[in-house]
This record gives C-alpha cells, sequence and structure tokens, in this order.
C-alpha cells in the first residue's frame, strides 16, 4: 500500500502542445516524453456499494501489462490529491481480488460483493497519456498528459487534464510546478476525479446534497490537528457546492457555498488565541476577494429564496411576480459570471495557496515556541473555553429581562451562526444527546430571526408597488412571541459542556 499524491490540473485540447513545449523549454534538463494507451475498466456492484465504501476498483491494459488498481477515497484539497492506492500487475483483463495487498481493502471488497452481489464493469476511461519523470527544484515529479474519453453505453465525456504525481523530493515543488503552469496557461484546479465522473455517466445521478455536520474530533486531539479537520470539513463543504454550480446553476448550492464562507470566516475567529492574525492575514485576504467575487450573485440567491419561503407561509403576491422575474434573470446572469471567474488563474491561484497553506501547516512560520507548544495542547480545554465565552456573550445580548425587538435579534444574528459553527467545530467532544436537545432550541431561535428577514423584504418589495398587507405585521408579532418563548427555553438548560 502507497499513499499518492498528485495534482490534477484541467486543460484545454489545444494547449496541451504549448503546455509540453514549455516544459521542455523552462526546465534544466531535457524532458523526454512517452506515450501510453491506456484502456481502464472500472468495476462496482449492482448497486454501486464499492463507491458507497469510497473506494475505486480497476483494471488498466497499458500495452501488454494489464494493472490491478484498488483506491480509497482519500483528500481533495484544491486540486491535491491525497489516498491511499494499491497496485498488481494481474495476468489478463480479469479481476484478481485475492491478490489485493491491503487486507483491509480486502475485507471491504468482500462485504461489497456479500451484500450487493457480484462485481462487473461500470464504465471505461480510454485515453491517450503522453508523460514523463523530470526533476523541479531537487524533487522528482512525474507530469501527465492525458487525452481521451469516459464512456458507458454510448455516452462520452471527455478527458483533457494535466496530472502531477510527487515520485520524491519535497511536496511543496508539487505546488510550486503547479502554481506557475496555472499562472502561464490558466489552468483549473480539479476536485473531482476520472473515476468520479465515470460514475456520474453511468448512472442516474443522485446530487447529493451535502450538510456541515459535528466535526468528529477526541478529547484528545491536538489544538492543531483538530484546527486541520475543521478546515478541511469547510474546505469539502465549499468544494462540494462549487463541483455542482460548475454543471448546474441552482439557488439552494449557492446558499450552501455562503454557508461554507461563513464556517471558514468562524473558524478563523475562534482560532485565533492558537493562530496569530499574522499567520493567518494571507489566506483571510484570499476567502475576502473571493467572497467579493461571490457577493452578487449570493445577494440575489438569498432574496430568491427569500421570496420562495415567504410563499411557503402564504404570502404569495402576483405584483411580486415581476419582482421574482428579474432576480431569476440576474441570478442566471450573475451565476454564469462566477462559473467564469471560477476558471481564472486569480481564482485557482488563491485556492492553490490555501490548499499549500493548509497541508504545509504554514502558519507554523514565524511561530514562537510557546505558541507552538500550545498547538499541541489538547483540544478539549480550549473547546469548553469557547463555547463559555460564547455563552456569556449571548447572555449579555438575549438576556430575558429585556424586551428584544426584531432589529435586537436581527442585529445578534451573525453571532448567532458563529454559536452554531462553535457548536460543529466542537460538539463531538461531548454527549450527543444532551448537544442535540441544548442546540435545537438555538437553532429554531435562528430559524425565525431568517423568518423576519424573508418578511422585511416582502414588505419592502411590496411598498414599491404601493401594497400594504397587515398579515406580515400579525406574523411578526407572533414570531417575536416564539422567539421569546424559545429564549426562555433556551436558557433554562443547563449547557452540555458543564
Amino acid at each position: 500500500m502507497s499513499i499518492e499524491l498528485e495534482m490534477k490540473l484541467a486543460a484545454d485540447p489545444e494547449q496541451l502542445a504549448d503546455i509540453k513545449q514549455w516544459l521542455n523549454d523552462n526546465l534544466s534538463q531535457s524532458v523526454e516524453w512517452q506515450r501510453s494507451e491506456l484502456v481502464n475498466t472500472y468495476y462496482d456492484t449492482e448497486s454501486h456499494k464499492l463507491r458507497e465504501l469510497k473506494i475505486g476498483l480497476r483494471v488498466r491494459r497499458d500495452g501488454e501489462r494489464y494493472i490491478q488498481s484498488v483506491k480509497s477515497e482519500g483528500r481533495v484539497v484544491g486540486g491535491l490529491y491525497q489516498r491511499n492506492e494499491s497496485e498488481t500487475d494481474i495476468p489478463n483483463a480479469n479481476l484478481d481480488l485475492a491478490l489485493v495487498e491491503d487486507p483491509y481493502l480486502q475485507i471491504l471488497l468482500e462485504e461489497a460483493q456479500d451484500e450487493d452481489g457480484s462485481l462487473r464493469a461500470l464504465f471505461r476511461t480510454d485515453f491517450e497519456r503522453q508523460h514523463s519523470l523530470i526533476e523541479f527544484q531537487e524533487s522528482q515529479i512525474e507530469v501527465a498528459i492525458d487525452s481521451g474519453e469516459i464512456s458507458h453505453k454510448g455516452q462520452q465525456s471527455p478527458i483533457c487534464e494535466v496530472e502531477l504525481e510527487l515520485k520524491g523530493g519535497d511536496p511543496i515543488h508539487l505546488f510550486e510546478l503547479s502554481r506557475k503552469l496555472i499562472e502561464q496557461f490558466s489552468l483549473v484546479l480539479s476536485a473531482e476525479s476520472k473515476a468520479e465522473r465515470g460514475y456520474r455517466l453511468s448512472s442516474e445521478h443522485q446530487v447529493y446534497l451535502r450538510r456541515l455536520d459535528v466535526v468528529p474530533l477526541t478529547a484528545k486531539s491536538p489544538a492543531e490537528g483538530s484546527f486541520e479537520t475543521i478546515a478541511h470539513y469547510g474546505l469539502a463543504h465549499w468544494q462540494h457546492y462549487i463541483k455542482l454550480i460548475k454543471r448546474e446553476s441552482k439557488v439552494e448550492y449557492f446558499l450552501q457555498l455562503n454557508r461554507a464562507l461563513l464556517y471558514m470566516q468562524h473558524m478563523y475567529s475562534v482560532f485565533a488565541p492558537l493562530i496569530p492574525r499574522h499567520s493567518l492575514s494571507e489566506v483571510r485576504a484570499d476567502w475576502r476577494e473571493i467572497t467579493q467575487n461571490f457577493s452578487k450573485v449570493q445577494t440575489i440567491a438569498l432574496q430568491l429564496n427569500w421570496l420562495s419561503n415567504a410563499k411557503l407561509y402564504g404570502f404569495e403576491f402576483e405584483s411580486l411576480g415581476e419582482l421574482e422575474t428579474k432576480l431569476e434573470r440576474k441570478f442566471s446572469h450573475e451565476a454564469q459570471e462566477f462559473v467564469s471567474y471560477l476558471a481564472t488563474s486569480n481564482y485557482n491561484l488563491k485556492l492553490l495557496h490555501f490548499s499549500r497553506w493548509l497541508y504545509a501547516k504554514e502558519w507554523r512560520e514565524n511561530l514562537k515556541d510557546s505558541a507552538k507548544s500550545r498547538l499541541q495542547r489538547e483540544i478539549f480545554p480550549f473547546a469548553i473555553k469557547q463555547l463559555q465565552h460564547q455563552m456569556l456573550d449571548i447572555t449579555r445580548h438575549l438576556k430575558l429581562k429585556e424586551e428584544l425587538h426584531d432589529e435586537d435579534y436581527l442585529d445578534y444574528l451573525p453571532k448567532l451562526y458563529r454559536t452554531l459553527d462553535i457548536g460543529l467545530f466542537f460538539g463531538s467532544l461531548f454527549d450527543s444527546k444532551k448537544r442535540v436537545k441544548f442546540r435545537l432550541n438555538w437553532v429554531d431561535l435562528v430559524a425565525n430571526i431568517e423568518l423576519f428577514k424573508q418578511l422585511d423584504f416582502v414588505r419592502k418589495s411590496l411598498s414599491e408597488v404601493d401594497i400594504k398587507d397587515e398579515r406580515l405585521e400579525e406574523t411578526e408579532q407572533e414570531i417575536l412571541a416564539a422567539l421569546l418563548e424559545l429564549r426562555t427555553s433556551a436558557f433554562e438548560q443547563n449547557p452540555y459542556w458543564n
């Protein structure tokens, strides 16, 4: 079993010759290219049990050679793939699972067949690979330029990408070479593997609407490792919806992107006592610029969502039909503008920078020994302190002895979202039943405050066409009463971390 570390960059067919020429011209040694015609058949059970277990099974024909590969899903950071891989030469194109070296993977393959029947050929990826092992800044990197297609029952999807795989040396050099190629050719980091695209082609694709959930930590996890895990969860949420948006622009996908951005912002602020501001400044600046490019489509997506939700509560007005149609047109335009931005060097270099920062733990640079020591302490005491601090802040702003109005709740809403995210960051360290029960009132509180925002948008939109609906004010009074009840219940509970 080996650990594969590679970068995937999507390209256009007309760029491939120029990329080869650039590599020839800009490396100190002459580059010798080899050509291979690769025929790859991917296998799974009838109901895609291997896919469910997040492993891939493939037989590759490379000339007269047959190679059986089993890969775990691993982790994708930007376009960087880190995953376990087992490769075995086999005598022909037929699977021979007895030759899988890793016992854990072998058990999973057996369990998949026991539960869902025999393995069958599912789809193929056939492509020409031009590859060379190069020396780059004292590291050995295999450059592979792939062009061909993914096929399944008469359906095809093109392959055109550059893969960089570290064979020896410093992983940072993999990032450096990727940066140079992105700058020179505006290549795009690819978080979707050939196998993932093949599965999408070969089945009635069920879109997975990922939700941010509790991050799996243990009480003895070091603070630094906990930060990394939380960051990976936020980035995975962002990448998941970026992939969906590139295929289809939906309001829900953009709302989830906004959720990922909030999550990342809260992560930075919560860990600020451990990771100094100067260590975060560049990546935070990158995310701020990404947010700015996202802001237009985000605003329109929120407004469309507010109109849609208002209808669920019975606030549907023909006079707002023109506004909704106008917003839909603007959303379509701004969504396409954002998708175009995702293909720019500007965006991909920022994503590459964050991937490198996270992989190489670059926040450690220029840290004093005392700060490094704090990062290695167990996360549990730090989590308790953060939860207690946030609870004190909530108590100050939402205390029961004062009557609160809608603007009071709206002003505090961003901090309530931060509260919920702190619960996601550290919730796994505590009893799940107590945590879920405690969290429920705060989730309901946020949902009702969001309803205020939605109804306020509807009211202002109606006022522009000289319409007033008394039901809006009546509903807001009902929401205020519900919020008081929720606040009362919330503050009567004992926090789950006590």
